[in-house]
């Protein structure tokens, strides 16, 4: 999976360096955010202008970096709120309430832009940022600020480390900027945020709340809804009209039934859009074809499949809707909410040898009494997929089938499922530092504190290609010993398909992700269910209940109120090794 900041980047194209990789030591420019033209964050694409401060980020294997961050013009503050109805400046019933803040009873300081970057030390250098803050978020700090000639505004220290800037941020959290950005992640739940899947294809995607007549005019399949209920209401006048009815319709009136009978602006004599193409096989669609009829009312339209992350819900014009986390306004009746699997791992205490842990992949498994003196293996009970148990060590073939058994004292047919087998620690290992295994051949994953096994679970790691000169569709993760390089509470992968033919994809926001080389990473996979098996683009798939117990027990630690944070020499990332 890619993240990218709204903008396709061609595969050969120049490569941004790593955070804290730039051997200049130029300061970053830092543009004031001018008046109310800040809604950018509310009614443009927020995770655009993220991509200046993480333009590295980019998911998983064949999907490049970022490049030029391109986003749609701010409208004000004051349009947009014209237009805005009262409810969706509120987070959705039920939804977030775990605002880690409303833990700290000191001052906050609130983020102004889509990414408000915190630096080491009083100096915007790129190879010194520490972390960012997402608009909205509200971080613990000393609320004295620091002037300096590089920071107008004053530098303001975060008492989880760190200084922000107060062009980028506020004491003020009733500030607008403040007050209307991103709903809170909510870390009491599964995921941070709710995750809806596009149903159909070319459904647009909002830079503000349509008009009656402009969800007529986008999307087309309204009007043929309408025409149907126009033609059953004639048919009840004409019914009327038959009889001698003294109070029945004037058979001379005009129908008031809302025709939307202009013309579509997207179509043209010699073009029709891409969503209204009835094409033969898969279409050849790339992203940057679902902003090709952006305008001032629609910043894209989405294909099949995509997946957007709820920031609120409301109602208006009869209809629900959602306003996502990039600060776009989807229509909630093409949509439909993804509820994740709740698979979770085995927590381990650390204080028995390494031994292993067998996970249940099968869906018609069975737990088994085994006599290993007469060979015979006797079935016992079901037992449900995703079943983890610690194993003894026991080993026993009955015929060409083996048999483990496990702590509980059940035994498993060791097809029907995987089982943990981790290497060696690294070499120059701390005592009692962090690392992580991930074992590609068995699908798993052992997250050790110097020697002690502390937790294990199941992975979904890269697909490989079917055809060995296939290298496009070549997904296999890449192997060796990493460090997590930087790690968000979520970030947005999309990318095109490798390959002439296949699809595009877009997941927003994708939640709890940890790089550690390149454009790989740990990160939560909502969007299926294959854990145990290969499934993904390079990147190592988790469960989302796994993917969080990682990220907040992995280095850099994330501060309260921070959405990212980057790994330094001072605060180096939990080592990762990958192998087969």
């Amino acid at each position: 999976m890619a993240k990218r900041a709204q903008q396709n980047a061609d595969r050969g194209s120049a490569r941004a360096r790593p955070p804290g990789s730039r051997r200049d030591r130029r300061p970053e420019p830092a543009t004031e955010t001018s008046g109310f033209a800040a809604w950018a964050a509310g009614f443009t694409v927020v995770a655009a202008v993220g991509a200046a401060f993480f333009g590295w980020s980019a998911g998983c294997k064949h999907e490049p970096p970022p490049g030029a961050v391109t986003s749609h013009p701010a409208a004000p503050l004051a349009s947009a709120l014209t237009h805005l109805p009262a409810a969706v400046a509120e987070p959705v019933s039920g939804s977030s309430t775990s605002d880690t803040s409303k833990a700290y009873e000191g001052p906050l300081i609130g983020s102004m832009v889509s990414q408000a970057p915190v630096y080491a030390g009083m100096e915007a250098y790129r190879d010194k940022r520490i972390g960012y803050l997402r608009q909205g978020g509200k971080a613990p700090v000393d609320p004295s600020p620091n002037k300096s000639p590089n920071c107008e505004a004053g530098w303001y220290r975060l008492i989880g480390g760190g200084y922000v800037c107060g062009k980028f941020a506020t004491l003020d959290l009733n500030h607008p900027l403040v007050r209307l950005g991103i709903a809170a992640p909510n870390f009491d739940d599964v995921l941070p945020y709710r995750y809806a899947w596009n149903m159909t294809m070319g459904t647009p995607l909002y830079k503000s709340v349509p008009s009656r007549e402009d969800m007529l005019l986008y999307e087309p399949y309204l009007r043929t809804a309408q025409a149907k209920r126009r033609a059953r209401a004639e048919a009840e006048t004409a019914a009327l009209q038959t009889t001698d009815n003294p109070y029945g319709p004037d058979p001379n009136a005009v129908s008031s039934a809302a025709g939307g009978g202009g013309p579509l602006p997207f179509i043209t004599s010699d073009r029709r859009p891409w969503w209204l193409v009835d094409a033969d096989g898969k279409p050849d669609i790339k992203l940057s074809d679902l902003t090709e009829d952006a305008d001032a009312v629609v910043a894209k339209r989405m294909f099949k499949g995509f997946y957007v992350a709820i920031d609120r819900q409301f109602n208006w014009n009869n209809r629900n809707w959602y306003k996502t986390t990039a600060a776009l306004v989807a229509p909630a009746d093409r949509l439909a909410i993804r509820e994740p699997p709740m698979f979770k791992g085995v927590e381990l205490t650390g204080a028995e040898p390494v031994q292993p842990v067998a996970f249940i992949l099968g869906t018609k498994a069975w737990k088994y009494d085994v006599d290993p003196e007469k060979r015979r293996a006797t079935p016992t009970a079901a037992v449900e997929r995703f079943t983890g148990a610690v194993l003894t060590g026991r080993v026993v073939p009955i015929g060409n089938t083996v048999f483990r058994e496990t702590k509980d004292g059940w035994w498993m047919r060791t097809l029907d499922g995987t089982y943990t087998d981790p290497s060696a620690p690294p070499p120059d290992l701390a005592r009692d530092e962090k690392w992580i295994d991930v074992n590609l051949a068995r699908q798993t994953l052992v997250a050790f504190e110097g020697e002690r096994p502390v937790y294990a679970t199941l992975v979904s790691s890269g697909r490989k290609g079917r055809d060995p000169n296939d290298k496009a569709h070549d997904h296999q993760t890449v192997q060796g010993s990493f460090r997590i390089r930087e790690k968000h509470v979520s970030i947005t992968m999309d990318g095109d398909g490798p390959a002439p033919g296949d699809m595009p994809y877009s997941i927003e926001d994708v939640p709890y992700v940890m790089y550690f080389e390149g454009s790989y990473a740990l990160h939560a996979a909502f969007w299926h269910s294959n854990f145990g098996h290969v499934q993904s683009h390079g990147c190592v798939n988790l469960a989302p209940l796994d993917a969080k117990r990682l990220f907040f027990w992995t280095e850099p630690l994330l501060p309260q109120g921070w959405h990212g944070a980057i790994a330094s020499k001072e605060r180096p990332g939990t080592r990762v090794v990958v192998h087969e």
